[in-house]
């Protein structure tokens, strides 16, 4: 998958990829917020980049003026708690999550970025439903799945984490 918006460009990541993963991945905040508590030096970051980049589509989010990754987004396989629900029996889903680096927050740019990604996933019949969490701590993620459409749809606890789960369909 490619697509370009005004300022960025997403694209599958690629091993060249890596310095710039390394760089945001590090940040202590951003760790927390993702629950990344095995990602403690290069080689555990590079072990999960690689997971990522063998196991589910694992887009860069590319500053056009750069040409740096300065943050991903990553689709998954939909919450296993949603084929349950009767309502999305049948259906095609898919589970978003992503990461920004603190220098790039709070410009827009995940807004920006996730947009075009989920138009272009309705758009082109890839999916019925997308789900997204986030923990309770995480009030930006909140705010940013709200702003995208996503609603509430339930919560879940990972490990010691409450996670809240948001779905978005077309008709949101």
């Amino acid at each position: 998958m490619y697509l370009e918006t005004k300022r960025l460009v997403l694209r599958p990541h690629t091993p060249a990829d890596f310095e710039d993963y390394f760089g945001y991945i590090m940040d202590g905040e951003l760790q927390r917020m993702l629950g990344l508590n095995g990602v403690e030096d290069r080689e555990s970051a590079m072990e999960t980049f690689q997971w990522l980049m063998d196991n589910v589509e694992f887009l860069a989010v590319v500053r056009k003026e750069s040409g740096k990754a300065v943050g991903h987004i990553c689709v998954h396989p939909p919450y296993e708690g949603l084929a349950g629900e009767p309502s999305f029996r049948g259906k095609r889903g898919a589970s978003l999550s992503f990461a920004m680096a603190a220098p790039e927050r709070r410009k827009g740019l995940m807004a920006e970025a996730l947009g075009a990604l989920i138009e272009n996933l309705f758009r082109d019949g890839t999916v019925d439903f997308l789900d997204c969490e986030y923990p309770l701590f995480n009030a930006a993620s909140r705010e940013l799945q709200r702003k995208l459409g996503f609603r509430y749809w339930g919560a879940e606890r990972l490990g010691d984490v409450e996670l809240i789960v948001n779905v978005l369909r077309p008709e949101n």
